[in-house]
């Protein structure tokens, strides 16, 4: 008999006790979900700044191919990497259309220049794209601003 008393004393001590505890979950909660929060915030913002970066180098890839069609096209370049862009992100093309010989040194595109030890020139298109991406939140330690940037550089044929 003296068990069974004892079992029940224990029951009415671990109720008493967990009433008292009903509210620690409520302020546990209450404290770590504004860093949880924060966290989301934070994974939120950065994939958004890698979508913005990815958005500016297919921008930039995308004017690149349409100079090799059109390799004397700049205007086309540029409207093709404008084009080729979302609302995320405002981008800046500029396109240029170049000759230079296999060691890198430039050369004019008229049919007289031609590089030195009978080498062929090389023609290539190259298309800068710019963007600025603004952070949701402004973050402790990293700029209101993040300028992105892609070069993309492609041989064409003349």
């Amino acid at each position: 008999m003296k068990l069974h008393t004892s079992r029940r004393h224990f029951v009415k001590r671990s109720a008493a006790f967990a009433r008292r505890q009903d509210g620690n979950s409520l302020i546990e909660t209450a404290f770590v979900l504004p860093v949880l929060l924060l966290l989301l915030a934070g994974a939120v913002d950065i994939g958004r700044a890698f979508r913005a970066a990815m958005i500016v180098n297919q921008a930039a890839s995308t004017g690149a191919a349409y100079g090799i069609q059109n390799p004397s096209d700049t205007a086309g370049m540029q409207l093709a990497a404008k084009t080729d862009t979302s609302t995320l992100v405002t981008v800046v093309p500029a396109a240029t259309y170049g000759c230079e010989c296999p060691d890198g040194t430039s050369i004019s595109c008229s049919p007289q220049a031609s590089c030195p030890s009978s080498m062929n020139s090389v023609y290539y298109v190259e298309v800068d794209t710019t963007a600025t991406y603004t952070p949701m939140l402004p973050w402790p330690g990293i700029s209101s601003t993040i300028p992105l940037s892609a070069k993309v550089r492609l041989r064409a044929s003349r």
